[in-house]
């Protein structure tokens, strides 16, 4: 474990001003889709800290999907999914949680509340830029950010989750790189405070990013290590959020219409456990299983898995 790096927002701009040479870098070097320049940025605050957002704009009166990335990365990384949600129909605005990418707050350090807290906040931006047509969609820890969001949030039309989980029950570990260590630690992190919730661990003890095939890096470990913006490390307070944070409500009691997805080799999310959250949703719901995906499917197969989330989106709006 590592003690907390405080490094300014100012510091993390200086080392790609808009990531553009990076996002360049991609593209001459594997081919990959360089669509930064279809986006425009802008803030927002949350708790008085600046959140970074990529917007892509169709149109004023268009319904919005407010995007939210997953453990260690930033909206960008998914920039193909989002440039195609976009350019369907669909306003998009993305953003780096605190902590995260190009957004304000200490690297690493953050809890799920927080999160959810950035995501409503995101939703109020969307809301008063075009309309009050949102839905909020998700990937990996973000789709269980956008799972609690839609059990709280009466602003949205839906809630899409790339995955999702209740992280205070028991069973919840099992996303978890290693489930048994897990199930033993899980009660001492509730006690930790202070400086030991300060101290940071790599990522890739918590997740197991080796097992997550990603085109060009090989895994998603090496796409981490490589991304001069990617998280390396979290921060025992946000472990000790991501065992023990409560759903605000029970399953049963969630109003929102939600959707959930997720490949049928997912290494991370096994396919028994999203069952058998969603069996308990009482609201309007849906459930697509992507057969033979892994985990990073919405960056590796983004043209496979936008037909089912279309046909969500059209009979939601």
């Amino acid at each position: 474990m590592t003690t907390v790096q405080k490094h300014s927002r100012s510091e993390f701009y200086g080392i790609y001003e808009n990531l553009v040479d990076y996002f360049e870098f991609l593209q001459t070097q594997y081919g990959y889709p360089s669509l930064h320049d279809q986006f425009y940025w802008d803030e927002t605050e949350s708790d008085g800290i600046k959140l970074h957002l990529d917007v892509y704009e169709y149109n004023k009166k268009a319904p919005t999907i407010v995007f939210v990335p997953g453990t260690a990365i930033y909206a960008m990384c998914y920039g193909e999914l989002l440039y195609k949600l976009g350019e369907s129909g669909y306003n998009v605005v993305g953003f780096d949680p605190r902590g995260h990418g190009r957004s304000g707050g200490i690297r690493g350090d953050y809890t799920i509340p927080e999160i959810i807290t950035d995501s409503r906040n995101v939703i109020s931006y969307a809301i008063k830029k075009f309309n009050k047509n949102v839905s909020v969609m998700g990937s990996s820890q973000g789709g269980i950010v956008s799972f609690y969001v839609g059990a709280i949030e009466d602003r949205i039309q839906s809630a899409i989750c790339h995955t999702f989980a209740d992280l205070a029950h028991q069973e919840s570990v099992r996303h978890t790189r290693y489930p048994n260590l897990s199930t033993v630690l899980r009660p001492l992190l509730s006690n930790f405070g202070g400086v030991i919730s300060d101290a940071q661990i790599p990522v890739s003890m918590y997740l197991d990013l080796e097992s997550v095939e990603v085109k060009f890096f090989g895994s998603a470990k090496k796409f981490i290590e490589s991304n001069p913006l990617a998280l390396k490390t979290i921060s025992l307070r946000a472990l000790r959020s991501l065992a023990h944070t409560p759903l605000p409500i029970p399953v049963e009691q969630i109003k929102t219409p939600t959707m959930v997805f997720q490949g049928t080799n997912d290494s991370i999310f096994p396919i028994d456990y999203t069952q058998k959250i969603y069996d308990r949703l009482t609201c309007k719901k849906r459930i697509h299983y992507f057969e033979g995906l892994n985990h990073a499917l919405n960056t590796e197969d983004v043209s496979v898995i936008l037909k089912p989330v279309f046909e969500w989106l059209k009979e939601i709006y």
